[in-house]
């Protein structure tokens, strides 16, 4: 993936020279020829396949580089920002301070140029993986026709025909509608990848249990189980109105920080409150200990009212301590069975052709009945030209593996999977492993992440956005991703199988891409560039000593935890190059008011939890793309600078309840020209003002929080008229409001604007 990080580079560079030029002063020439260096190095790379052995070291070395120039030249940058912000004077008395800071990064510059000339011009290391400029060309044309036919290729998994389970999931039904009245554990056991979690949704949305049981809830355990997770996952299937309890949208209702702070009694006996008369089914998946089960049981009532829990298990000492029934044993596909799968999924319901039959049973035979091999298998050919040659390759390179052993199939045919996508999915899909596991990564935001990273490159015209939308599909399309859960027909939410997600925590070590740390790694001795934390925030940050001046993307997906001044003194004095901040479920009292020295970041995500109030200081934050922001509960608005206008580069801006700006408006008449989506905006004199102005001339969804001023409503409402790339205008106001002229406009916005409109009631 060292084409992906210079390219990266190179284009940063670009940006910076064309957008910032004022930051490179006195180093622009210098800068000028390093992205000349990297450029010769891209096109070496991109008409070069990497092989392993010493081509691999090369490759590494390349990136390893690029790497490097991206350090000095954001630390460069970072630096003469913060020298920029400061008074006249304070410039003055530090000019000699900037003079050496321009010398010493123009040392560094010139180093690796040198470097960079060391690479190229060592013939004997490229000559062993240079292919034919013809071959590279051709591909490139395939794979341009590919994205072009790809909205195309999208389809629903149907997990009703699943192959292989409908005697399964018969049996499973059968278990839990029968034995009585006293409340009994139904288990499936098998090993990872055998369809454990698909029989037991096949089996939860069936018609059978849907009738049969009063309510049904799901929850995924994983490895790590956590208690108080897990009864805050069944309380959201279990509480009608749980999300909007959560957010306070209801009076006498929890906030989510309330929530949070239950203990895990209060939350067991919510559970038990929500199930004591109820004839319920809760589903527990990839349950990994027996201490686990001990744990939770006790949140389940025995209500005499027949009952159930489905528990699905690796290990069927597990499943033998948490019920006295036999497990069912989930048993491996049939060689027919598995050809079927096969089938199925590469060539979409047609019949195999008869030259290939022998070559494609030779390769379903390899994945002895594992259907999440046959699956990824599938998926992988799917995508290769239907002929002898290509299939043969695959045959080989399998069979290769196999005769060293067979106990490895499984990791081959995903490997293989991985090494076969297209240079530009792999950081996208290794970016899978950054999450929990068995978690549900939503998808708007996964998007808006690989934007950020700089992952959707060279996409023409086309909004990044899509393209990245594009490559999700494809992913799912190969088998990589699982679809989840889908709001008003798009897909919210997907996740990565354990397999898979292992598959991308190995590889993206090897490439240098991202380190988890858990409980049991707390000390990662590399230098990372992005950093997944899945432990207390405050624990990390006492316990590590780990090097952070590299870090580019931080994600904090531990326990619930309420971030401090201790913890942003250290993110802006540790991270100070980062570019993707992700808290996760902890939220922060409030936001420092020295957030500028963030100056690369791209991507916000931040829960408020006392102070509803941005900082002027976010204004500097040129970079910033995507902003998401909350606070409980959401009918306090959170205060904003009205200069948003500063954000040139902002994409997206969304809030959880409402965002109100403050300030005096400008006279001048600015413009987000790349502004796309803006949620929770509340409508005071500063909204009013930039919506009359046409601050927005691209934005394609608006969500309007009106509560006062809705006098101005009519006249604001026509203001979108002009605004011709607005697909959706959701209004959040209360409907005693809304005035026949309000909803007269409303309906022309529909007709001649083709505006989908959306008016909820709040008050």
């Amino acid at each position: 993936m060292a084409d992906s990080v210079v390219s990266f580079v190179l284009d940063h560079l670009a940006q910076l020279a064309a957008r910032e030029a004022n930051l490179l002063y006195g180093v622009e020439d210098r800068v000028q020829s390093l992205q000349y260096e990297l450029q010769m190095i891209k096109e070496l790379l991109n008409t070069t396949k990497r092989k392993k052995g010493m081509e691999h070291t090369v490759v590494n070395q390349i990136r390893d580089v690029a790497h490097l120039a991206e350090d000095v030249i954001d630390t460069f940058v970072a630096k003469v920002s913060i020298y920029k912000r400061r008074t006249l004077l304070g410039r003055m008395l530090r000019g000699f301070g900037q003079a050496r800071l321009l010398r010493h990064v123009a040392h560094k510059i010139d180093k690796l140029k040198t470097t960079l000339n060391e690479i190229r011009d060592n013939k004997d290391k490229y000559d062993a993986f240079r292919e034919a400029t013809d071959q590279y060309a051709a591909e490139e044309e395939e794979e341009k026709e590919r994205l072009q036919s790809l909205h195309k290729l999208r389809r629903d998994v149907e997990e009703e025909h699943v192959v292989g389970f409908v005697k399964d999931s018969k049996d499973v039904v059968k278990r839990l509608q029968e034995g009585g009245s006293n409340r009994k554990v139904v288990s499936i056991v098998g090993m990872g990848g055998l369809g454990k979690t698909t029989l037991a949704r096949k089996v939860y949305n069936s018609s059978q249990a849907k009738h049969h049981f009063d309510c049904c809830a799901w929850v995924y355990v994983s490895n790590e189980c956590r208690v108080k997770e897990l009864l805050l996952g069944l309380l959201k299937h279990l509480m009608p109105n749980f999300q909007q309890q959560r957010s306070g949208n209801k009076k006498g209702k929890k906030s989510v920080a309330d929530v949070n702070n239950l203990s895990e009694e209060q939350l067991k006996k919510q559970v038990l409150k929500c199930l004591e008369k109820k004839r319920y089914l809760v589903v527990i998946d990839d349950l990994w200990k027996r201490r686990d089960w001990d744990e939770v049981q006790d949140a389940f009532p025995d209500n005499n009212n027949g009952s159930r829990i489905l528990i699905t298990s690796r290990l069927k000492e597990v499943a033998l301590h948490a019920g006295d029934d036999v497990p069912h044993y989930l048993r491996f596909l049939s060689k027919k069975e598995s050809w079927k799968l096969f089938c199925r999924k590469v060539f979409k319901g047609e019949n195999c052709p008869s030259d290939l039959e022998t070559l494609g049973k030779q390769m379903v035979q390899s994945c002895r009945g594992l259907p999440l091999s046959v699956i990824v298998l599938a998926g992988l050919l799917a995508k290769k030209e239907k002929s002898q040659r290509e299939w043969s390759k695959v045959v080989g390179h399998v069979n290769w593996y196999l005769t060293r052993d067979e106990t490895q199939v499984k990791d081959i045919v995903l490997k293989l999977s991985y090494e076969n996508l297209p240079r530009a999915l792999k950081p996208c899909f290794l970016y899978l492993g950054l999450f929990p596991e068995d978690f549900e990564i939503p998808v708007m935001p996964l998007l808006k992440k690989w934007v950020a990273e700089g992952f959707i490159q060279d996409t023409g015209n086309r909004d990044p956005d899509d393209v990245a939308e594009d490559y999700l599909y494809e992913l799912m399309d190969r088998s990589l991703v699982q679809a989840g859960v889908k709001l008003n027909g798009r897909l919210a939410k997907c996740q990565v199988h354990d397999l898979l997600r292992d598959l991308c925590i190995s590889e993206s070590k090897e490439e240098k891409v991202f380190e988890v740390c858990t409980d049991n790694n707390i000390l990662i001795p590399t230098k990372p560039r992005r950093l997944s934390i899945h432990i207390y925030m405050g624990h990390y940050i006492s316990s590590s000593n780990n090097d952070h001046s590299c870090i580019r993307s931080l994600f904090f997906f531990g326990p619930y935890y309420k971030v401090g001044g201790r913890e942003w003194k250290w993110l802006l004095d540790e991270c100070k190059l980062v570019r993707v901040l992700e808290f996760g479920s902890n939220c922060c009292h409030k936001i420092p008011s020295n957030l500028e020295n963030f100056i690369h970041l791209r991507y916000l995500r931040v829960e408020i939890s006392t102070e509803p109030f941005v900082p002027d200081s976010i204004l500097n934050l040129w970079n910033l793309q995507t902003i998401h922001l909350s606070f409980y509960p959401i009918r306090t608005p959170i205060s904003f600078p009205v200069q948003i206008w500063k954000l040139k580069h902002l994409r997206h801006l969304s809030v959880v309840g409402s965002m109100e700006l403050r300030g005096r408006c400008s006279e001048l008449d600015e413009k987000m020209w790349n502004l796309q989506t803006i949620s929770g905006l509340k409508i005071n004199k500063q909204a009013t003002s930039l919506i009359k102005k046409g601050t927005f001339p691209n934005i394609k969804r608006m969500e309007l929080y009106v509560k006062d001023y809705q006098g101005e409503l009519p006249n604001l409402l026509q203001n979108l008229a002009p605004l011709k790339h607005l697909n959706k205008l959701v209004i959040l106001t209360s409907k005693e409001f809304l005035s026949e002229q309000v909803t007269d406009i409303l309906q022309n916005l529909e007709t001649n604007n083709g505006v989908k409109v959306h008016v909820d009631d709040l008050f």
